[in-house]
């Protein structure tokens, strides 16, 4: 995803509206396939600087973090970001290192503004870091593993995973070993 800036330049102060449907990964390796992101901007130019604003929808696969099934997690942000714009032609180096300075450093050089690495990181930071297939979600037992979701506990009365590793040598003395 990138926007030509010549073409903002030549209507300085007015906003040009651009639209963008993409699959994640052919944007960004970070992704998984199938899924894509929707992105509704406005760009402008004032002084020495491109102003973009505009909204994001992706649907991201992410891992529940009680039972670690996968699930898809939809992401929808609200943006708005100046990118100063520095006089010369683009540093060296490819596209994905363009894009990834820009996005860092808020500045752009040469005529295209790069928005993959910034698009990447408005996703990430919008996600949801604990995500629940489930408000109800069960988890996995600590100590057999099953998934409570879909099998019942395989532990027994006498299995010790229910009392915290830290306090083992408690239950040692309370025995009597």
């Amino acid at each position: 995803m990138y926007i030509y800036l010549p073409d903002i330049k030549s209507r300085s102060g007015e906003a040009i509206d651009y639209y963008f449907d993409e699959e994640l990964a052919d944007f960004h390796g970070d992704f998984s396939e199938g899924r894509t992101v929707k992105l509704t901007l406005s760009a402008s130019y004032g002084g020495e600087e491109v102003i973009i604003k505009g909204s994001l929808e992706a649907a991201v696969v992410a891992v529940c973090s009680r039972c670690l099934e996968p699930i898809v997690q939809k992401v929808e942000t609200n943006f708005i970001e100046s990118f100063t714009v520095i006089k010369g032609s683009a540093g060296e180096g490819t596209v994905a290192d363009l894009a990834a300075e820009t996005a860092n450093t808020l500045t752009v050089a040469g005529d295209t503004l790069y928005l993959d690495e910034y698009i990447r990181q408005l996703i990430i930071l919008d996600e949801d870091h604990s995500p629940l297939c489930k408000p109800g979600c069960k988890g996995i037992c600590s100590g057999c593993g099953a998934d409570l979701n879909r099998f019942s506990c395989q532990c027994t009365a006498d299995d010790d995973h229910d009392i915290d590793i830290r306090l083992l040598k408690l239950k040692e003395l309370k025995s009597g070993n």
